[in-house]
């Protein structure tokens, strides 16, 4: 199963495997298998010298180790410290989830320092949307969790048909920031439970435990507990 999804997945990676960027953050040695969590923010921002690879540089590294976790790098000035990496170990260390259980990407993979920079054109925006539905596909995740409301309005995009679950729920950090719920369907592949947060570069984790406890709250609503 793992050779067939590189094999596909490739397709994907290959016209824009010189654009600077990542793919998939989780080890490869996970991919394959149905996972009960899709971490998916909105693409690769700034990182140091050390972690700055093109799509393909990055594949290519995950090729040769299939037990590298960039989830662990450094992304921050020190290893492991980003707000997503942060994130991710929260998850894991509060929930039943393990590392294996999470497909950790981006709906874009080309990098910029922040979305606002991002230069999304007609090649980029499909074979994201491909590999992101093909994910989905093999992975078949419980719940998606949408880091920031905007890569949630990408994949709504890129959905057949989408629905508004629950009434959105106050996260405590500012007056206009909520947790959004919303079902997902894409033709063939399934239908998917989703979560969006507020973008976690936009808050530490450790600063409140509330914001863990909403996030928690949050996906144990959609079945992760």
């Amino acid at each position: 199963m793992q050779n067939d999804f590189y094999k596909t997945f490739e397709k994907f990676i290959n016209p824009i495997g010189y654009r600077d960027g990542m793919v998939i953050n989780s080890p490869f040695s996970h991919l394959g298998s149905e996972k009960k969590l899709m971490m998916v923010g909105h693409n690769p921002g700034g990182v140091s010298k050390e972690s700055n690879t093109s799509i393909k540089e990055d594949w290519s590294r995950h090729m040769a180790d299939p037990f590298f976790n960039a989830l662990k790098e450094d992304w921050d000035g020190k290893e492991g410290t980003h707000p997503i990496q942060l994130l991710n170990t929260t998850l894991i260390e509060n929930t039943s989830l393990n590392q294996n259980d999470i497909l950790s990407t981006n709906v874009y993979w080309k990098r910029s320092k922040n979305s606002e920079q991002l230069n999304v054109d007609a090649i980029l925006e499909k074979n994201c949307k491909d590999g992101f539905l093909y994910n989905l596909e093999v992975h078949q995740p419980d719940c998606i969790l949408f880091l920031g409301h905007a890569s949630a309005d990408i994949a709504t995009r890129w959905a057949c048909r989408s629905t508004s679950l629950k009434r959105p729920t106050p996260f405590p950090w500012g007056n206009d920031q909520l947790i959004k719920y919303k079902k997902l369907s894409f033709n063939k592949i399934g239908v998917f439970n989703t979560v969006s947060i507020p973008h976690p570069s936009r808050f530490r984790i450790g600063e409140n435990q509330d914001r863990v406890i909403s996030i928690l709250e949050a996906l144990n609503r959609n079945g992760i507990s």
